[in-house]
């Protein structure tokens, strides 16, 4: 979903890539995940929804100055006989021109090696509809944490060519050195697109990624060289998302009056399925690591939880900006959040982990104590596959049980206090951040955890 640039390509093709004519033959491999959308909506252990503008994460236009907004509604993704319907619509919605949606697996579902396997009809879509089938890095920010776009349609070339419902791409993005790098190939069909199903298969190995349609290979990048030519990424898990774009940079155009194509446009996926036996693979689903009900202990020395983080394999803490340690003693045990914030400037931490699936959490709260004096305004918050959540704590206001006397307190946050968790596909489960206090500030914190209704 990203736009390449003349100079990435070139340090691409340095990198020993190539493109076949056939797909190489597959052997027999085991079914380790698949959604047939023959629900009567969609499964919410295998998909979430991107919403918005992207604004809402900084990322505004989702990077390429798309003209849609992303929602939830089954006016613009739903099941219908067997097939997931993703529908860009035209009409006025939280301050842009079009609806449409971006499902993704985050979360729910990652794997690193594999086949994977979906059928796919893409909409009619010159002028201006973008349907797009790919994966992104479960870790690292982007391109540092690598992205792979298996089906992209309707680019700006294509539509020059008159080619726009011929014309596929297929595109990795990295780091490549601190800087982006990109590399993608077209091909095109004898036939047009958006009249039936085709099945593409992504093949991905530790020394090859490649795609194919209806058995005809028409992307191949070697990736074995690891860090001669930067390609981590490559080499650990990835999510899948699927959505139809309206407008933006792929399609070159950033005007209401340029999309000509019919809409509403519907992009219908069949299946997808995902096989693996190749050496070195991983799978991660969610709905098989839901963390028992119960107290979980984030930062906490307690016994008998219902599970904790592990700060020695899992999980970590980090300082992000202008805190020391103030020497505070603990609440229980022999560990503390214990810090001194110069005033004058920003401040924050933060507990980072790899995906954890707070589900049997819903409905229940985020309980810690805290012993503080600062009069100024603070935020705790939570990352999740949303974006960051925040409750503001301003004094005299809803402090959640604090008082600023420098005495312990048990402060509890429902859940419900937080804007848009994702509770199924949580990274940071606390945060602590402020803009710069007028004076110094200490503060402490103990006994993190979350707990069940």
């Amino acid at each position: 979903m990203q736009i390449r640039s003349p100079l990435a390509l070139t340090v691409a093709a340095l990198l020993g890539t190539g493109l076949a004519t056939l797909a190489p033959a597959t052997h027999a491999q085991t079914l380790v995940w698949q959604d047939n959308f023959d629900g009567p909506s969609i499964d919410g252990d295998k998909w979430q929804y991107d919403v918005g503008t992207g604004c809402q994460i900084g990322n505004c236009g989702w990077g390429n100055a798309e003209l849609e907004y992303y929602t939830s509604r089954p006016e613009n993704a739903r099941i219908e006989n067997g097939h997931l319907i993703i529908e860009a619509r035209r009409e006025d919605f939280g301050g842009m021109p079009f609806t449409s949606a971006r499902l993704k697996t985050e979360g729910r579902m990652h794997f690193k090696y594999g086949t994977l396997e979906a059928r796919i009809k893409t909409p009619e879509v010159g002028n201006g509809l973008w349907p797009a089938y790919w994966m992104l890095g479960a870790i690292g920010v982007w391109p540092a944490r690598g992205e792979i776009d298996m089906l992209e349609a309707g680019s700006a070339q294509a539509i020059a060519d008159g080619m726009a419902n011929r014309r596929i791409g297929a595109a990795v993005h990295w780091d490549y050195n601190g800087s982006q790098a990109d590399y993608g190939s077209d091909y095109n069909s004898p036939v047009d697109l958006q009249n039936d199903f085709h099945t593409y298969r992504l093949t991905w190995d530790a020394n090859y990624i490649r795609m194919s349609i209806d058995g005809q290979q028409y992307f191949e990048f070697a990736i074995s060289d690891i860090e001669g030519a930067s390609l981590q990424e490559f080499h650990q898990q990835q999510f899948l998302l699927l959505n139809l774009a309206v407008g933006g940079n792929y399609p070159g155009i950033h005007d209401v009056a340029g999309i000509t194509a019919p809409i509403p446009g519907q992009m219908e996926v069949d299946y997808i399925r995902l096989y693996q036996d190749t050496p070195g693979a991983e799978l991660y689903v969610g709905a098989d690591h839901a963390a028992p009900a119960g107290t979980f202990g984030l930062f906490s020395e307690q016994a008998g939880l219902a599970g904790q983080l592990d700060y020695s394999n899992d999980a970590n803490l980090y300082l992000w900006n202008n805190l020391s340690a103030n020497g505070s003693a603990p609440y229980a045990g022999s560990q503390v959040m214990g810090y001194h914030a110069a005033a004058g400037n920003w401040y924050g931490l933060g507990i980072a982990t790899g995906y954890h699936n707070f589900a049997n959490y819903a409905g229940g709260s985020l309980k810690f104590q805290m012993k503080t004096t600062t009069t100024s305004t603070f935020k705790i918050g939570i990352n999740t596959s949303f974006g960051d959540s925040w409750v503001d704590f301003v004094n005299g206001g809803n402090n959640h049980g604090l008082v600023r006397d420098g005495q312990w307190h048990q402060v509890t946050i429902p859940f419900s206090a937080f804007y848009d968790l994702d509770l199924k596909s949580v990274r940071q489960p606390f945060m602590l951040v402020s803009d710069a206090p007028a004076s110094d500030v200490d503060f402490a914190i103990d006994e993190v955890v979350y707990q069940s209704p």
